[in-house]
């Protein structure tokens, strides 16, 4: 009966996108079928408005009316004027901003002192690993191996000290990554965010914060990267586990243990019920936690596609998944489909359009796949330059490719390459959006609104 049960709920998609939610690619998806984008800008041409951010970020802008947020290194939420540029607001989600005064004033004592003790400890590593060399051109030294030993009770020893002062020491991360590579999500009334830190907060759109949260501290040495999703009265987190967090308070509904993903979450309707699916694989119905399934394939970087009752797991070895339509089928392990990319990353995350699914490589190697059977329609080297973090873009009638050294070439969808312009801009990683005639980009010092004025 249980089976049973979790078969229909799988029954199908109908939905990839969160009606009224703007966060990650503004739904999701990256398309922006109603806008009328400009394909031709530089740092100098076409600028309406150009505001300079207090400090960089990889997170993509998300626009809510009147207003545009996006985040700034480490830890801030800033909101600017949608038709000016000009800052109206920031806000601060350190680990110090959950606390009151006094425990403010002890967290920061604390991570004062552990900051003592690493810098003790730095030294006593890099004698250690010339003492590992030496002993490898001298594996009998017994004096060798001593000091070694003794090293590593002094740095065990320390560890230890440094440990008791863990809670509010920021999580390592990697400088291309940083502590806010995560997209804001918004309902239209307040703003929900999540840093690389594991903290997430939640304002209305005039600043006033309402909760922040610690809900848990990601632990890989690169960082973290998934955006928060909304989805009616709960914001998904992933950070190492998926949490389903009450919007109002910040009270963590449930919690699902999960593999680490970089990609974003993404959510669809399954016979009526919502579902969150991960970039690591899960299947989870969002009312309760319940996994439907974790069997699907993980990527390595970049987000899944949801469209009608098939799901798009696009890297070097891409893939293709039907859903169920009735209660009594099985979930099929094969894959509808299976195709060989050019073998890189895809930091990028794909598009899909009209039958054809757009991807790129970190080396700028973009292809184009038939949706149905996955046969490779083109492929075509870019020779962007840098390295394709940005995800591609549907605008209008046009395709949008960016690098992270700032250059975009736009392009016409379709079966033959056919290039548009290519354009040149500051350093980016994050996904360009749209709105009118407009296109909004957060580049690594300053935002960007792109159109005449």
């Amino acid at each position: 009966m249980r089976t049973m049960l979790l078969l229909f709920v799988c029954s199908l998609v109908t939905s990839t996108s969160v009606i009224g939610a703007v966060g990650w690619r503004t739904d999701g998806a990256g398309k922006y079928p109603a806008a009328k984008p400009p394909t031709k800008w530089s740092a100098n041409a076409n600028v309406a408005w150009k505001t300079p951010m207090p400090s960089w970020s990889n997170a993509t802008p998300i626009i809510v009316g009147d207003k545009l947020f996006v985040c700034s290194e480490p830890t801030t939420l800033v909101c600017v004027n949608l038709a000016d540029g000009k800052i109206l607001w920031t806000r601060t989600n350190t680990y110090f901003d959950m606390l009151d005064a006094a425990g403010s004033t002890k967290a920061k004592s604390d991570n004062t002192k552990a900051e003592a003790i690493s810098r003790k400890i730095a030294p006593l590593e890099r004698e250690h690993r010339k003492l590992r060399r030496q002993l490898k051109k001298s594996s009998n030294d017994a004096d060798l191996k001593e000091k070694i030993q003794n090293l590593n009770k002094q740095v065990r020893a320390l560890k230890a000290e440094m440990k008791a002062f863990d809670k509010y020491r920021m999580p390592k991360v990697h400088k291309t990554n940083g502590y806010s590579s995560s997209t804001p999500v918004s309902d239209g009334k307040n703003v929900y965010v999540l840093f690389g830190t594991g903290v997430a907060a939640c304002y209305d759109l005039a600043g006033n914060r309402k909760w922040i949260k610690l809900i848990q501290k990601p632990v890989h040495d690169y960082g973290h990267s998934t955006s928060p999703l909304l989805v009616g009265d709960k914001l998904l987190v992933h950070v190492i586990d998926v949490f389903a967090v009450d919007t109002k308070k910040g009270a963590i509904h449930w919690r699902e243990k999960s593999k680490l993903a970089w990609g974003s979450l993404v959510h669809a309707k399954v016979g009526g019920a919502d579902v969150v699916v991960t970039s690591s694989g899960c299947v989870i119905r969002i009312s309760d936690g319940e996994v439907l399934t974790r069997r699907l394939p993980a990527l390595s970087y970049n987000t899944p596609i949801i469209n009608g009752d098939r799901v798009y797991f696009i890297q070097a070895r891409s893939e293709v998944f039907k859903l169920p339509k009735n209660a009594f089928e099985k979930i099929n392990r094969r894959p509808l489909w299976q195709a060989t990319l050019k073998k890189d990353r895809y930091y990028a995350s794909p598009v899909l359009h009209q039958g054809l699914v757009y991807a790129v490589t970190q080396g700028s190697i973009f292809s184009v796949i038939n949706s149905k059977d996955g046969s490779v329609v083109y492929t075509k080297n870019l020779r962007l330059g840098g390295k394709p973090y940005p995800s591609i873009t549907m605008a209008g009638n046009y395709l949008y490719v960016s690098s992270d050294n700032g250059a975009t070439v736009v392009l016409k969808p379709g079966r033959e390459y056919e290039e548009v312009s290519r354009n040149k801009l500051e350093t980016f990683r994050s996904s360009p959006v749209f709105k009118g005639k407009r296109l909004y980009i957060r580049g690594y010092k300053n935002l960007y609104c792109i159109g005449k004025d």
